[in-house]
C-alpha cells in the first residue's frame, strides 16, 4: 500500500510538471498554516502550491519529459514546495514578492534586511523595559514620563540572525519587521532556470527599456530602408512623402500634387505681387 500510494504521488506530480508552462521551486521555511491556507486563496486561479517529500519531488522531475526540469533538484533544499502556473517566471516573483505580509521577529529568524529601530518615544512605561531595551543595543532615556529611544540604530544588519534579546525587544516596541511570504528559490520555463537573482527586476523600467529599444531599433531599420514586417507601412509612407515632395519641388502636376502646388504658386505670386507694389511706389516717390 505505501509503495501504490507513493507511485500515485510521483504520477500526479510528474502530471502537473507536464502540464504547466512554468514550475518553480518556493521555500515553505516558517510559514504558519494559516497564513499558507490565505496564500492559496490568494493564488487561487493564479498558481497552485503542491507540498509533497522531497525523494517524490525529485523522482517526478526525473521522469518529468520537459527539457531540463530536472535541474530544478539542486534547488530543493530545506521545506520546500512546488509551484505551478501560466504566469511568466518574472510576473510571478512580483507578485509573490508584493504579496507579503509582515510578522514579528523570533529568535533565529534571519533578518531580510536591516533591522532599524527609529528614535522617538515608545509609549512604554519606565521600568524593566528599559534593560530589556539596553541589553539588545538600543539606547533609551526617559521623557515625558515614557521611554524614548535616543538613537536610531540598526539592531539586526541584512541576512544576520535575530537574538533573543532583539526579538522580546521588537516585541515591545511592535515593530514586525519579518516578511511571511513564498520565496522563490527557482523557476523553470521552456528548458531555462530563473534564479530570484534573474528574475528581481523593475518590471516597469524593463519594459520602458524595452519599448525605447523598439523605437531605436524601429527608427534605425527605416532610416536605412531595412524592410521587415513592422516597419513595411512606415517605409511605404516615409517613400510617398519623399516622391510627394519630389514632386512638388519640380513642379510635376499629379492629383496628389495639385492643391500643394497651387497654394506654393499662389503664395509666390501674392509675394511678386507685393514686390512690384514696392517697385511702383518706389518709382512715384522719385517722380
Amino acid at each position: 500500500m505505501p509503495k501504490e500510494w507513493k507511485k500515485k504521488e510521483v504520477e500526479e506530480l510528474k502530471e502537473l510538471l507536464e502540464e504547466n508552462p512554468v514550475v518553480g521551486i518556493t521555500s515553505m521555511y516558517k510559514i504558519p498554516g494559516p497564513q499558507l491556507q490565505d496564500m492559496r486563496k490568494d493564488l487561487h486561479g493564479k498558481a497552485k502550491i503542491r507540498m509533497s517529500r522531497k525523494t517524490l519531488m525529485k523522482r517526478a522531475l526525473d521522469e518529468a519529459d520537459r527539457e531540463d526540469i530536472e535541474e530544478l533538484k539542486d534547488k530543493l533544499i530545506g521545506e520546500s514546495a512546488f509551484i505551478f502556473t501560466e504566469m511568466n517566471p518574472f510576473k510571478l516573483y512580483s507578485y509573490l514578492q508584493e504579496n507579503k505580509s509582515s510578522a514579528p521577529a523570533q529568535a533565529g529568524d534571519t533578518a531580510p534586511n536591516d533591522i532599524v529601530v527609529p528614535d522617538g518615544g515608545t509609549g512604554i512605561d519606565p521600568g524593566p523595559a528599559i534593560g530589556k531595551l539596553q541589553n539588545a543595543g538600543i539606547k533609551t532615556s526617559i521623557e515625558d514620563g515614557e521611554i524614548h529611544v535616543a538613537q536610531e540604530s540598526t539592531v539586526v544588519e541584512d541576512g544576520e540572525n535575530v537574538t533573543h534579546e532583539v526579538a522580546e525587544a521588537l516585541k515591545m516596541l511592535d515593530m514586525e519587521p519579518m516578511e511571511i511570504g513564498l520565496n522563490i528559490k527557482a523557476v523553470w520555463q521552456d528548458g531555462s532556470i530563473f534564479d530570484p537573482e534573474d528574475l528581481d527586476i523593475d518590471l516597469e523600467e524593463y519594459e520602458n527599456k524595452v519599448k525605447d529599444a523598439y523605437q531605436r531599433a524601429m527608427n534605425l531599420s527605416v532610416n536605412s530602408g531595412y524592410v521587415t514586417e513592422e516597419n513595411i507601412k512606415s517605409l511605404l509612407l516615409k517613400a510617398w512623402n519623399e516622391t510627394k515632395s519630389l514632386a512638388v519641388e519640380s513642379s510635376v502636376l499629379t492629383e496628389d500634387t495639385t492643391e500643394e502646388l497651387l497654394r506654393m504658386n499662389y503664395s509666390k505670386a501674392k509675394n511678386l505681387k507685393s514686390k512690384v507694389g514696392d517697385l511702383e511706389e518706389d518709382s512715384g516717390s522719385e517722380e
